[in-house]
C-alpha cells in the first residue's frame, strides 16, 4: 500500500521491489530533490449549505481569456504528472428529475435551507433541514454565478432546473477547460482529471452521467456532459492549440509522431454569426510529447470577448480538423449574445439519426440530449447560422432495437444553448453583496 499521492513514496517500512510492510516503522523521504507529481486542485461548488462543498459562497476565478506564459518543454527537461484535479458539477435534467419530486425541480428544491456544520480540515458537512438537494454533495452556486450572472436558484419548474443543469454542466466544463489548459502549456506529461462518471445522479466529478441503463433517464456508458465532449474536441487530442491574454497563443504535439499541418484562428461576431479569419498558418512540430511551439497575434490580442468569440482549429495534412477549440474571451454572463432560437428536428440519412439543427444567430455552447442511447458526433458547440445536421453515433451496447432507439430519439430530442437561457431569474437581496472578489477553490 503506498502513500497517497503526492507523497514520494516510503523510506523506511517497505521492500523496495514489492512496497510490501517489512515491519519496520513506515517513514517518508526527510528531503524531497524535485516536485514530479503534484495532486489537484479539486474545484468544489459553493453557496449552498449541504453535505459537501461550503454553504458560503465563493466564486470561482473564471477570468477569460487564459494566462499563458512560453515554458521550455520537452522530455529532457524537469517534468511533472498532474495526478489528480477535478471540478463539481451535477447531470443532465434527463437523469436529475426522476430522483426528485417535481415539487422540487430546483437546485436549491423550492425549500429553506438546512443548517450544516463543517467538518473541520474536511469538505464534509452534518446538515439538519429537510431540503432535499443539501444531500446531493456539491452545489453548483459558484460556478453559475460566476459564468452566468446572479439568480435565484430556488425558483422550481421544469423549465428553470434544465437552466440551471445546463448552466451548471458548461460552468464546470469551463472551469476545467482554464486549468486544463495552463496545464497543456507547461512541461506536464501526465493529467489525470477526477473523475470520469459518476456513480449515481448528484453533484459530482464526472465528466459522464451515471450510466446504468435500467436507471429512468441514464444511458448505457453514461451520457457525455459537455466538458466530455470537449476532451475529444480539444482538451485532450494529440494535437491542439490555445491563445490567451496579449495575444499568446501556443500548438502542442504529444502524439508519438511528427505533425505537419495548418492552425486557422477565427473569430464569430455574436452580433450577425459572421467570421473573420485572423491568422492561417504552417505548423511543423517534431514528434512529441511536450512538443510545443508559442506565437503571438496582434489580432488575437483585439478581440472583443463580448462582441465576438474565437475558434482555433488545427487542420492536419489533408486539411481535416484533428482539433477544434472555441475561446472565449469574456464570461457568458458579459457577451451580448442575439437570440438563436435553436430548434431541432429527428432525421435518417439512410441509417444514421440525425440532429438537423437550425439557428437564427450564433449559438454559443448549443447543447443536444436525448433519451437514445449513444452520443452526438459534436456537441456543447459555437453554432452560426443557418445551423447544420450532427449526426447521433447510436450505441452498440443500447438494450433497444434500432427502431425503438429511433422512436425515442425523435421523441425525445432537444436543444439549448446560452442565449436562450440568457436572462438571469430576480436575485434575492440576500445575494447582491456575495459576489466579491473572485478565489480559486482548491482543496
Amino acid at each position: 500500500v503506498g502513500p497517497s499521492p503526492p507523497a514520494d513514496g516510503w523510506a523506511t517500512g517497505t521492500q523496495k521491489l514489492t512496497q510490501r510492510p517489512n515491519g519496520k516503522p513506515l517513514t517518508t523521504p526527510a528531503k524531497i530533490p524535485r516536485v514530479i507529481e503534484v495532486h489537484g486542485p479539486y474545484q468544489y461548488g459553493t453557496g449552498f449549505p449541504a453535505v459537501n462543498g461550503d454553504g458560503d459562497l465563493q466564486p470561482v476565478d473564471v477570468s477569460f481569456p487564459g494566462k499563458f506564459a512560453e515554458n521550455p518543454t520537452g522530455v529532457a527537461l524537469q517534468n511533472q504528472y498532474t495526478s489528480e484535479f477535478g471540478v463539481s458539477v451535477m447531470s443532465s435534467f434527463e437523469v436529475m428529475a426522476p430522483t426528485l419530486d417535481p415539487a422540487h425541480w430546483a437546485l436549491h428544491a423550492g425549500q429553506p435551507s438546512d443548517t450544516c456544520k463543517h467538518i473541520p480540515y474536511t469538505t464534509d458537512s452534518v446538515c439538519n433541514g429537510t431540503n432535499v438537494m443539501a444531500q446531493r454533495n456539491y452545489p453548483c452556486d459558484s460556478f453559475i454565478f460566476s459564468v452566468f450572472g446572479r439568480q435565484d436558484l430556488n425558483v422550481t419548474g421544469e423549465a428553470q432546473l434544465k437552466k440551471s443543469l445546463y448552466q451548471c454542466m458548461i460552468g464546470q466544463g469551463l472551469v476545467l477547460k482554464q486549468t486544463l489548459e495552463s496545464l497543456r502549456s507547461q512541461n506536464t506529461f501526465g493529467l489525470l482529471v477526477w473523475q470520469l462518471n459518476e456513480i449515481w445522479p448528484t453533484g459530482g466529478w464526472g465528466s459522464l452521467e451515471y450510466g446504468n441503463p435500467t436507471f429512468p433517464g441514464s444511458v448505457v456508458g453514461g451520457r457525455w456532459k459537455p466538458l466530455h465532449y470537449w476532451y475529444k474536441a480539444s482538451l485532450f487530442a494529440d494535437v491542439m492549440a490555445s491563445c490567451g491574454e496579449r495575444g499568446v497563443c501556443f500548438v502542442r504535439n504529444d502524439a508519438p509522431a511528427a505533425f505537419s499541418g495548418q492552425l486557422l484562428l477565427q473569430a464569430t461576431s455574436l452580433e450577425d454569426g459572421g467570421v473573420t479569419e485572423l491568422l492561417k498558418q504552417e505548423v511543423r512540430l517534431s514528434a512529441g510529447p511536450g512538443e510545443v511551439t508559442w506565437f503571438t497575434s496582434d489580432a488575437v490580442a483585439a478581440i472583443d470577448g463580448t462582441t465576438h468569440i474565437l475558434e482555433a482549429v488545427v487542420l492536419g495534412p489533408t486539411g481535416a480538423p484533428v482539433s477544434w477549440n472555441v475561446l472565449p474571451y469574456a464570461t457568458v454572463e458579459k457577451m451580448m449574445l442575439r437570440p438563436s432560437n435553436a430548434r431541432v428536428a429527428a432525421a435518417k440519412d439512410g441509417d444514421d439519426f440525425v440532429a438537423d439543427v437550425q439557428v437564427d444567430a450564433a449559438s454559443v455552447y448549443l447543447l443536444l440530449t436525448t433519451l437514445a442511447h449513444g452520443v452526438f458526433e459534436d456537441n456543447a458547440l459555437l453554432l452560426r447560422p443557418p445551423g447544420r445536421r450532427i449526426k447521433f453515433l447510436r450505441s452498440k451496447f443500447s438494450p433497444r432495437s434500432a427502431d425503438e432507439d429511433w422512436a425515442l430519439f425523435a421523441s425525445t430530442l432537444r436543444v439549448e444553448d446560452a442565449a436562450g437561457y440568457r436572462a438571469a431569474s430576480a436575485v434575492p437581496p440576500a445575494l447582491e453583496q456575495e459576489l466579491e472578489q473572485p478565489s480559486l477553490i482548491a482543496v
